[in-house]
């Protein structure tokens, strides 16, 4: 019976890795308080979105994974933070539609010209930083300060940029699991092939994952600009790693068909805590991200594992 609620609630392990994971953060700092779980929570917030954006990617399967987020989140930062200066709504509102701009892109790489979403993503990647190069010297980095003050707004501790993540969580978590859309996006993920035949269309269904993808990246860049008080080259590259670990070990299926919103969530706030036990134990900021990359690694060998016997 415990494994059958672990199989289909795969959220319990990222639970049970934050609450060890905050327990020894307290032995090595002496600090057992809240305010840890609300500062780790509030850092998590860009794994989350990005993972639930990620999520999303490798829900329609045939093993696709997104590697330009952190490049179209550092250009929708740029084109938020130069149209805010005007309007903060006109840059919130162009930085999502850039990012479904160039989830779009992606998608219909990879669906129209059959190249795995891994190579499309790569290469995309690449010339949006291109872009990012060539237009950065002339865009305001700087966001709205008012809507800085917002973003960076605490209620009793807990963090507004915390709020929204959770708000947008059990959003998706609805059209996810609620809507037709989101049954067929598992669908296709489990079987392209009987998907098809069921009279599903299979393009409209992975093209419009990568563009809600993009769409959140896109968001995520905003939030992250308003956060560090600012756009610069290279920024998403600091959440990159741990909103992949919080999607697969969240319990999204690396083989696609499987998704968890409250695993992703669970899944950042964990990486968040051991960021931060790393950082209370004064390891060396190298080896520390050569453990987070070993632990993505055998998340991700666990992942393609359990998916082959499922098979």
């Amino acid at each position: 019976m415990i494994k059958t609620f672990v199989h289909k609630h795969s959220f319990v392990w990222p639970v049970l890795g934050s609450l060890i994971i905050w327990v020894l953060i307290g032995v090595v700092s002496g600090n057992f308080g809240s305010e840890v779980l609300f500062s780790c929570a509030k850092l998590a917030t860009f794994a989350i979105l990005l993972g639930l954006a990620q999520m999303l990617v490798v829900t329609s399967g045939d093993g696709a994974i997104d590697l330009s987020q952190v490049y179209i989140l550092t250009l929708c930062a740029y084109v938020s933070s130069d149209l805010m200066k005007t309007n903060p709504f006109a840059g919130l509102l162009a930085a999502v539609l850039v990012g479904g701009l160039c989830g779009l892109v992606n998608g219909s790489i990879n669906v129209f010209l059959k190249i795995p979403a891994m190579i499309t993503t790569l290469a995309t990647g690449y010339i949006i930083f291109t872009i990012i190069l060539i237009a950065a010297p002339h865009m305001t980095a700087l966001p709205n300060a008012g809507f800085v003050s917002v973003i960076n707004t605490d209620f009793g501790g807990i963090s507004m940029l915390t709020i929204i993540a959770v708000l947008l969580a059990a959003v998706l978590a609805v059209f996810l699991y609620k809507t037709p859309y989101g049954k067929q996006l598992h669908a296709v993920g489990q079987n392209r092939r009987a998907s098809q035949l069921s009279g599903i269309s299979n393009r409209r269904i992975i093209i419009t994952a990568f563009v809600l993808a993009g769409a959140i990246s896109g968001f995520t860049g905003v939030l992250c600009g308003a956060f560090i008080g600012g756009a610069f080259q290279d920024m998403g590259s600091t959440y990159f790693l741990p909103s992949v670990a919080a999607t697969f070990v969240g319990g999204t299926a690396a083989s696609g068909g499987k998704s968890s919103v409250l695993g992703v969530c669970f899944g950042a706030l964990m990486m968040s805590f051991l960021t931060t036990f790393l950082n209370a134990a004064n390891l060396d900021p190298g080896f520390q991200k050569l453990i987070l990359g070993v632990f993505l690694v055998l998340i991700l060998v666990a992942s393609v594992n359990n998916a082959g016997k499922k098979k």
